[in-house]
């Protein structure tokens, strides 16, 4: 069997922050010796593996990538479950698992990404977590990105990237945030048009139709973030002007089938403008929407391609984020001078208890 090691060791060796003539030094080889072993044109010697790792900080099955792989969809499965077993047992035995599972596979990036992204999950599961739980998420969210921006990965090079930055503008560090930015390209290459003649070509009807559905998908969720971002405090300052993109997304919303959360952007639109019996009004049908059930996305725009599914139109985490707010933040506390206000304030706790 043919082994392929050369992209490891370049890995590992970025991660340590070596040139290779610093690690040809280390080794006692030459820098030619290093490279051919980062494009698999030769081997290491087998006396050179221990020291090879030693230099790197890794054992030797881990070099040689001697451990058992994991499957995209194995990866999302178990950290699936992982969230469901925080939502049971609480967040410790959720990070214990996870932390046994990275142990398990140190070099799945597919599991690093997903790990990282379920740090947003816990805050949201335990909303009364502490502050310094919280920062602790955040921390291992950036330390697995910035682990999977060190390999080079080209699957989740660029993701990583975009959500270092999105930390480090959160946390007012924009000078790290704007660098970051800069290193992504402007704008990448669609292949969806020559898959899709590909596929046409090979009598592949079917492949093309959900190569299709998954770009037309990713392409709605990136207008509706776009449109969502518009309505940040400060972007807009003309009060038309952005209920108008709360027109266009809710739109968007019925062209689509992709959940009705519209409302929730009027709602708070209004609030913020001193508006409060329009912001009660949609407070109470955001409410009604939460607690409905939904077929997204519309099945016959994105079947077979992506997976729809008739499910509730929110988690119980979201609503007891909403009830939280309500009935804790300042600002939202004048809409509980309003009937609907205060019914759909019962609306949410009583399905929250009955969950």
């Amino acid at each position: 069997m043919e082994l392929k090691i050369g992209a490891r060791l370049a890995q590992l060796r970025r991660k340590k922050g070596l040139t290779q003539e610093q690690l040809a030094q280390r080794l006692g080889v030459s820098a030619p010796a290093v490279s051919k072993w980062e494009t698999d044109s030769s081997y290491p010697d087998i006396t050179l593996l221990c020291p090879l790792a030693r230099a790197l900080e890794v054992n030797v099955d881990t070099l040689l990538r001697f451990e058992e792989q994991l499957s995209s969809e194995d990866a999302i499965r178990q950290i699936n479950a992982i969230v469901e077993l925080a939502r049971g047992e609480g967040w410790e035995a959720g990070e214990r698992q996870l932390d046994a599972l990275l142990r398990q596979y140190p070099n799945s990036e597919v599991l690093k990404y997903n790990a990282a992204l379920v740090q947003d999950s816990f805050p949201l599961l335990y909303p009364e977590a502490d502050q310094e739980t919280r920062r602790r998420w955040t921390a291992r969210k950036a330390e697995l990105l910035a682990d999977l921006r060190t390999s080079g990965s080209g699957a989740y090079w660029q993701e990583s990237t975009l959500l270092l930055a999105q930390l480090a503008a959160f946390d007012n560090r924009l000078e790290e945030a704007e660098r970051l930015l800069k290193e992504l390209p402007e704008q990448g290459a669609d292949p969806t048009v020559v898959w899709v003649q590909i596929f046409l070509r090979r009598g592949e009807p079917e492949e093309a139709l959900k190569t299709v559905q998954k770009r037309l998908h990713t392409q709605v969720w990136q207008v509706q973030t776009s449109l969502g971002t518009l309505l940040f405090p400060g972007v807009i300052p003309d009060e038309e002007q952005a209920l108008e993109v709360c027109r266009t997304y809710r739109e968007m919303e019925r062209l689509f089938g992709l959940g009705g959360i519209y409302d929730g952007l009027f709602f708070e639109l209004y609030l913020r403008w001193g508006r409060l019996e329009e912001a009660a009004d949609h407070l109470a049908r955001y409410v009604d929407a939460m607690l409905d059930t939904v077929k997204t996305p519309d099945p016959r725009l994105f079947s077979p391609g992506v997976e729809t599914a008739e499910k509730p139109a929110s988690s119980r985490e979201m609503r007891i984020l909403l009830l939280k707010q309500l009935g804790e933040d300042a600002q939202y506390r004048p809409l509980l001078g309003y009937e609907k206000g205060r019914a759909a304030l019962e609306r949410l706790k009583a399905s929250v208890e009955v969950c």
